[in-house]
């Protein structure tokens, strides 16, 4: 996570302490996640599998509301 980024002709340094790199880690995972359960659930719309649809969606509201309750721990 630390390193350089160019932007236009600059080079902008990023010093970004372990902790954070591993919360953005943990930010990336989560995503990943959620964005591969939104993949499945547009696969089972366009295949028109609705059987495995209401899984795929209990799963991601799962996903979602453990994002939600981490979020209470943190204010």
């Amino acid at each position: 996570m630390g390193g350089n980024d160019v932007k236009g002709n600059t080079i902008i340094t990023m010093n970004i302490s372990p902790v954070e790199q591993k919360r953005i880690r943990n930010i990336n995972f989560i995503m990943d996640d959620l964005h591969d359960s939104v993949n499945n659930i547009y696969e089972l719309l366009v295949d028109q599998e609705y059987s495995e649809i209401k899984g795929e969606v209990s799963k991601i509201t799962s996903k979602l509301k453990t994002i939600t309750d981490s979020l209470h721990d943190e204010i």
